[in-house]
């Protein structure tokens, strides 16, 4: 994390949280009947926080604080919701979609948090939720 508590991220795992949101607006991976419970947000809102990446989104949707906070949940759920929601789209397809494999994934979602560990289990994929 940095001073001012955003986490610190290499180019590497910009370019991987960017891929991720792609893959979560665009890809195989939600249904929409689905998907504003998987994220607290529509697939529109989540679409406006990756043309806006790497900063946050200027629009703010209802119920968030800010950019700021509708971009956490956007890219944490993203990131979580491909490492632990039954998609069904498994590797090669979910590593060409991503462009990494589920554990460099989990590694830029724990980086994200600023944790320690990364809980791969069924719990730590609630815990995770935001």
């Amino acid at each position: 994390m940095s001073d001012d508590g955003e986490p610190s991220l290499s180019p590497q795992d910009a370019e991987t949280i960017k891929r991720c949101l792609t893959a979560a607006v665009d890809g195989p991976f939600f249904p929409e009947w689905e998907f504003h419970a998987l994220f607290g947000l529509r697939r529109e809102e989540v679409r406006v926080v990756l043309h806006a990446w790497p900063g946050p989104p200027q629009l703010v949707m209802d119920g968030y604080e800010s950019g700021q906070h509708v971009q956490r949940v956007a890219v944490g759920n993203a990131l979580n919701n491909l490492l632990g929601y039954p998609h069904g789209v498994d590797s090669p397809e979910f590593e060409e979609w991503t462009g990494s494999t589920k554990h460099e994934i989990a590694e830029t979602l724990r980086r994200w948090r600023g944790e320690e560990t990364f809980d791969p289990s069924g719990r730590g994929y609630f815990d995770r939720l935001l």
